[in-house]
Parts: structure tokens; C-alpha cells; sequence
């Protein structure tokens, strides 16, 4: 395709980062579920959020071939792209997108409304720098698993942090804490056209190289995340036994 996409008149643009060469499971993104592939269950959520153009960024021919196979658009990155967001923000330099989504690319049951949502929130709410989701939750394992990212939320779901520790601690075992829900953190990030470039020239931050998590770069620098709350949200793909876990999720979900 071509590199020019400065035709693109919508005012928001879905990125779908997708790494061939992924550490713990390779080309994690082409293994199948109920005969797709694990990008095309994404795209195919971003297509039917119908939010904008979807593209899909990589450093790896295969996945341009793959993503041809079911009408995607594909773009070749830099191989010096660090990371997903580095990717989404190479594409998002080619257009005139206000609003760029990065849904990343092992998130197979990542749902259209909640792009949607995503979408919304960063138009609505003119203090948020990037928006994103959480999924309340009660299950313990889910909490405890340290995949599974746990966001703290103030009183407008303004993030004050994220950790793969069990945040925030529960002191006191009541039956008033107990009721009080977690919230695990999706793969879906949205950010104003200048909040993303702001957030790709920022060095690396302590918390981040600690956690290994992007998102805390941001709110080292006072960026403004803020969240939607999604009912449920399936497993995401990083190693094979999440695979599995999520053969068994659409089983039990179709």
C-alpha cells in the first residue's frame, strides 16, 4: 500500500501494533482461534467500532501478507521502533488524525463498543492526555496473576497508577474491603494527536524500566489517563498457555 495517507479525512485513526518477532510466544499473532487469526479477531473488532481508519503497523512482511489475506491494511515500521506505541505513532505522523488508537494486536476479544467508549471519552473530556479501559473484578487469580495488570482509580477514574502487584492493598479484611472491586487494566489506548508525541520523546522512566510498563511513563510526565469500565474483557494473548486460555474463553462465550 501506499505510504501516503494524508487522504485520510477522519479525525480518528485505529493503529493495530503487531510484532512478528514477540519474545515469549513468536508470531503470536498469527496462531488461530475458532479458524482466525489473532489479528484478524482485533481488526475485525476495530472495523466494527467504526471509529475510523484501521491499520495495522508491523516490522514484518509476513504480517503484511497475513493482514492482505483478510483486507487489512498493513504498514511496514522502522525496525527501530522500541515498542507498540512507537509504531502507532510512525503511522499517525502520515495522517491528519486528532485521535489515534492503539489496540494492540494479541487482544482477540477486545470488543468494538468498547473502542468505541475508548474513542468517546478522549473527545468528551478535554483534560485527558490518553484514555484507556478496566474491567472491575472480584477474581482473585485474575488479581494475584502479575499478567494482569491492575489499575488504581480515583474518584473520576483519573489512573493514579498502575502495577502488576495486587494495588491497592487491602489492610484490613472487612467485609466492606472485601466488596471493593480491582480493576485489571485492557490493551487499548487512546491519545490526542500531541499527547502522543509528547509521550514518544519522552525518555524511559524509573517506574516503567521497573514495572516494564509503558503507561507509567505517562503519568511520571503528569499526563492525564482516564479510563471507561468494560463488564468483561477475555484473555489476552502472551504466552501459549494464554492461547489455550482463550480457545476455552470462546467455547464457553460464543
Amino acid at each position: 500500500m501506499s505510504d501516503n495517507l494524508n487522504d485520510n479525512l477522519n479525525d480518528t485513526l485505529i493503529v493495530i501494533p503487531a510484532r512478528y518477532g514477540s519474545t515469549r510466544l513468536p508470531a503470536k499473532v498469527l496462531e488461530e482461534i475458532e479458524g482466525k487469526t489473532i489479528l484478524q479477531w482485533v481488526y475485525s473488532a476495530c472495523k466494527a467500532a467504526n471509529c475510523g481508519e484501521v491499520i495495522i503497523a508491523t516490522e514484518n512482511e509476513k504480517i503484511v501478507e497475513a493482514a492482505a489475506k483478510f483486507g487489512a491494511k498493513a504498514m511496514m515500521t522502522s525496525e527501530a521502533c522500541q515498542s507498540g506505541t512507537d509504531r502507532v505513532f510512525e503511522v499517525a505522523q502520515k495522517t491528519q488524525a486528532k485521535y489515534i488508537l492503539n489496540v494492540q494486536g494479541d487482544e482477540p476479544f477486545v470488543a468494538p463498543a468498547t473502542i468505541a467508549g475508548v474513542v468517546k471519552l478522549l473527545k468528551d473530556d478535554e483534560k485527558v492526555d490518553i484514555s484507556t479501559a478496566c474491567v472491575p473484578t472480584l477474581d482473585t487469580e485474575a488479581v494475584n496473576n502479575p499478567n494482569h495488570v491492575k489499575a488504581v482509580l480515583n474518584y473520576d477514574k483519573r489512573a493514579l497508577y498502575f502495577s502488576r502487584s495486587v494495588v491497592p492493598y487491602k489492610r484490613e479484611q472487612t467485609e466492606e474491603t472485601l466488596k471493593e472491586p480491582y480493576f485489571i487494566h485492557c490493551g487499548i489506548y487512546g491519545f490526542k494527536r500531541d499527547a502522543l508525541e509528547k509521550f514518544v520523546k519522552l525518555p524511559k522512566s524509573a517506574l516503567e524500566s521497573l514495572e516494564k510498563l509503558e503507561q507509567l511513563r505517562a503519568l511520571e510526565a503528569g499526563m492525564t489517563i482516564k479510563t471507561i469500565l468494560i463488564n468483561k474483557a477475555g484473555p489476552a494473548i502472551d504466552t501459549l498457555q494464554d492461547l489455550v486460555a482463550a480457545k476455552e474463553y470462546i467455547k464457553k462465550n460464543k
